[in-house]
């Protein structure tokens, strides 16, 4: 219903096709590597899923909280994620917004940070996030708070500019989840970026210095991560004699 809320309100109209995560057949990884050099060999719906994406002039994605993270579908389909590189120009810059659907105040725990992960690391870039507070089936159509923030959404996701945050956030990424690493320390959980707490006039903002990554240091950084996995699959062939004698004493054991 979010999803289909924020669509309606798009400005200028917007054409919804939708995709439920849950229902698809996403596999587990197998961490082959195949799809580094061509099609990943697990024959289900990722493609149709990832098609859809890339098809779609902007993406809106909303998960449920559960046990304060969000809903185990998106993290599936995400480990999947090396194929994204075959399709960076396509997928970079194309506008998302991210909704975490929670219960309680305060109980998203970390289901919104899990959603514009989902986002992020397919390279899309972020326009709007929010959490909505909602129990009950439809309760989320019956909130003037959750209104107000549909609407907010709704003009987000095309717009030409990103809507200054309120709060402090990362100076690389935009994102606003944090580890804090004693004293005034601090690291980035959506793009890695390194830096410090700075305290002012009753307000705290961070200073942070980026650490290229993926997707989060553009299209090269993104093919030095790719070629840093294809030389690692490499170093795996050279040395395979030597891993699994190291690794023999660790066989078998009970698995219930």
């Amino acid at each position: 219903m979010v999803v289909k809320a924020v669509a309606s309100i798009v400005p200028g109209g917007a054409s919804l096709r939708m995709v439920r995560l849950a229902d698809k057949n996403i596999q587990p990884c197998n961490a082959c590597y195949k799809c580094l050099s061509g099609d990943c060999p697990l024959k289900d719906d990722f493609g149709v899923v990832l098609s859809a994406i890339l098809d779609a002039d902007g993406v809106i994605v909303a998960a449920p909280t559960y046990v304060r993270g969000p809903h185990s579908s998106i993290q599936r389909f995400l480990d999947r994620g090396l194929q994204f590189w075959r399709h960076m120009k396509a997928l970079r810059d194309k506008p998302a917004v991210a909704v975490a659907v929670a219960g309680g105040v305060d109980g998203e725990g970390h289901a919104l940070l899990g959603v514009e992960n989902f986002l992020r690391g397919m390279g899309l870039a972020v326009k709007g996030r929010a959490v909505i507070n909602a129990s009950l089936p439809g309760e989320v159509l019956l909130s003037e708070e959750a209104g107000r923030t549909l609407q907010t959404l709704a003009a987000d996701l095309f717009s030409s500019s990103v809507r200054p945050p309120n709060d402090a956030t990362c100076t690389v990424c935009g994102g606003s989840y944090f580890d804090f690493r004693g004293g005034n320390r601090v690291y980035c959980l959506l793009c890695g970026a390194r830096g410090e707490v700075i305290a002012g006039n009753g307000k705290a903002s961070f200073l942070t210095v980026p650490r290229p990554h993926g997707w989060q240091g553009g299209e090269e950084s993104m093919n030095a991560h790719v070629e840093w996995l294809r030389e690692m699959r490499e170093k795996f062939l050279r040395e395979r004699d030597l891993l699994k004698e190291a690794a023999r004493p660790y066989r078998g054991g009970e698995f219930i």
